[in-house]
């Protein structure tokens, strides 16, 4: 009789999302791929992996000996798959097998950075070692189910029965990962001297800028930090080399379309301040932004290959963020990068968090192996997509994708996510839900990731019911505002059928100087609909229309009335093309819900969401 033996890798939320900074995400994603590799690996004596598709996967290629090519950059796979057994195999023995080949890989990737970055310093701690060996050997769980092919929903069953729980932690907690004790053993409040004196010793072999001050880490939060960080570590933990010197950071992310702009209008005097902030300072070049706008890091224009965080006026004028050898230039660095552009880059960049809708019954309708060829699909075309709209991608593998873009690519890339899906699954009913966080790049990564789990998960896909688009706005730690729509919207006007792009259509429209639909327009009507809830309108909420109200009306009368002060009124098909914009934005666009109902729902905060895209993302910097 076929069984399959069912396996997951837990826990992933508190491993990949408690991460401050952009490489700590990549970092956790790719090390979870790279462990899952092994897994797999351990259990191919025994069976065929038949979920996910992973023939031509590069992580699983290069962990079992195909090393051809380039390594693999990206974590491309999830942490639950499914063997297919032989007959006469223990089911067990699988398991154990894999558990093994795991814990084998871990472990190999905890000595890579004990031994270079931490066994120095540990006779300074307190029972440094015993803390390291309990965090690193209690932190992952398999679990593993086995059943006949057609019994579905038994790992999920066996993942609410908890068996694994981690130890209990004392003393002062990682900063990171606030559940785990910090390495040094010592606790602040009696010996800040021996904490700051072990930490100091740390970050000497790590460097300044991968341990920072302040920061005291768990045994889990340095591995995922630093064992990718040199090549030479990277290598004895994956058995390969890996460069991330060159890792873009959210404030990158941020500033890349404006930078690749930069360098194209002006290159002359963005080459000279580059060359005038490199000779003032060694902490100015990274790297970041000249890898997202395709430029080889070693020959790219020294204006790229700037910290993303020098474009900024406010950050180059502080001596308390920037170290400059002479201060008495500081200045002459604030007028030179003033004499660029007057304003500075985006400070807000969009994180990018996708999902397939109910793959389970999926699965149960079509073809197992059609649809794991269309996730590999989808999986291939995912890194090409992001990069050509000068993004990261963090993860992709099956249907998730987890992804960083500047503010002005984030829609459009969306909208091309969501339809290679849709192609990639042929003629098999697929839909895929996905959340876009606008934020502010110097919030915490981590609160920006929950938030775009919650946007995706109860959002778009609970309260909308799947097959959406979802976008917050996140800023000063809390969400400003949130607008969802189906993909596909109950219109025939070209502009509003579509989500994606019914709101680029009306970012365009606002970013054209003295258009009619303007800012003051929005908050026009954002306070003639706002006057027909009957409570103050929270970020999500939805105005309830009474029926006899009709929002293309009400949108056509306010944008006639301002076209009436101007010079040229608009013609008739001018007025109608721009309401129909305006009242697609407006309208609500639920899944299963008919467009008469529709229409009696009116979101505000899609008002608000397109005027920050319009802005660019800009924010005054207060200089003179």
């Amino acid at each position: 009789m076929t069984r399959h033996l069912h396996v997951a890798i837990g826990p992933v939320q508190g491993f990949v999302s408690q991460s401050r900074r952009t490489r700590d995400l990549w970092g956790s994603s790719y090390m979870l791929s790279f462990l899952a590799a092994h897994a797999m690996k351990g259990t191919t004596q025994f069976g065929s992996i038949v979920r996910p598709r992973v023939a031509e996967d590069p992580m699983l290629r290069w962990v079992t000996g195909g090393q051809t090519g380039d390594p693999p950059r990206l974590g491309s796979l999830p942490n639950q798959f499914t063997v297919e057994l032989e007959d006469d195999v223990d089911p067990s023995t699988a398991a154990a097998a894999a558990e093994s080949a795991f814990r084998s890989a871990w472990v190999r990737i905890c000595l890579a950075v004990w031994e270079h970055h931490v066994a120095g310093a540990a006779a300074l701690g307190g029972e440094t070692e015993k803390i390291w060996e309990r965090q690193t050997t209690g932190f992952w769980e398999l679990a593993w189910v086995v059943g006949a092919p057609a019994e579905r929903g038994l790992l999920a069953a066996r993942k609410q029965w908890r068996t694994h729980w981690l130890p209990e932690e004392g003393g002062d907690k990682c900063t990171v990962m606030p559940d785990l004790q910090e390495v040094s053993g010592h606790v602040r409040a009696r010996a800040s001297r021996a904490q700051d004196a072990f930490w100091d010793a740390v970050r000497k072999r790590a460097g300044d800028l991968d341990v920072r001050e302040k920061e005291r880490l768990c045994a889990i939060a340095l591995v995922k930090r630093l064992a990718p960080r040199r090549p030479d570590v990277a290598h004895k933990a994956f058995g390969w080399p890996i460069d991330v010197s060159h890792w873009p950071s959210t404030v990158d992310v941020a500033a890349a379309g404006w930078c690749r702009r930069v360098i194209e209008e002006t290159p002359a005097p963005a080459e000279a301040f580059a060359n005038a902030v490199s000779s003032a300072s060694d902490e100015a070049r990274t790297g970041g932004v000249s890898v997202l706008i395709g430029d080889d890091a070693a020959r790219a224009p020294a204006f790229s290959r700037l910290d993303a965080n020098w474009f900024h006026r406010a950050f180059l004028a502080s001596p308390a963020l920037t170290r400059i050898a002479e201060e008495g230039t500081r200045s002459s660095l604030v007028r030179a990068r003033a004499a660029i552009r007057p304003h500075g880059p985006p400070i807000y960049f969009a994180l990018l968090l996708a999902d397939g809708d109910s793959l389970g019954e999926v699965l149960a309708k079509h073809d197992s192996a059609k649809v794991s060829n269309a996730l590999a699909t989808f999986t291939r075309a995912v890194p090409g997509i992001v990069s050509r709209r000068h993004g990261v991608t963090i993860y992709a593998g099956g249907d998730d994708v987890l992804a960083m873009l500047p503010l002005e690519e984030a829609l459009s890339c969306a909208e091309e996510l969501e339809a290679e899906y849709r192609r990639s699954f042929d003629d098999a009913v697929a839909t895929l839900s996905l959340g876009i966080v606008l934020a502010h790049a110097r919030d915490p990564l981590n609160r920006i990731l929950a938030e775009a789990h919650r946007l995706l998960d109860d959002v778009a896909k609970t309260r909308n019911g799947r097959d959406s688009l979802g976008v917050s706005l996140y800023r000063r730690g809390s969400v400003a505002a949130e607008w969802v729509s189906t993909w596909r919207r109950p219109a025939t006007n070209l502009a509003q059928n579509h989500a994606a792009r019914c709101m680029n259509a009306f970012v365009r429209e606002l970013a054209i100087e003295g258009a009619a639909l303007s800012r003051s327009l929005l908050h026009d009507l954002a306070g003639i609909f706002g006057q027909l809830s009957p409570a103050p309108l929270t970020p999500g909420a939805l105005v309830s229309l009474d029926d006899g109200i009709d929002v293309r009306s009400l949108v056509r009368a306010e944008i006639a009335h301002r076209s009436a002060h101007r010079d040229e009124a608009f013609a008739e098909a001018e007025l109608e093309r721009l309401t129909a914009i305006v009242s697609g934005v407006l309208a609500c666009a639920r899944r299963d819900e008919p467009p008469e109902s529709a229409a009696r729902h009116v979101s505000l905060d899609g008002l608000t969401i397109a005027s920050l895209l319009a802005s660019g993302g800009v924010e005054d910097e207060h200089l003179p």
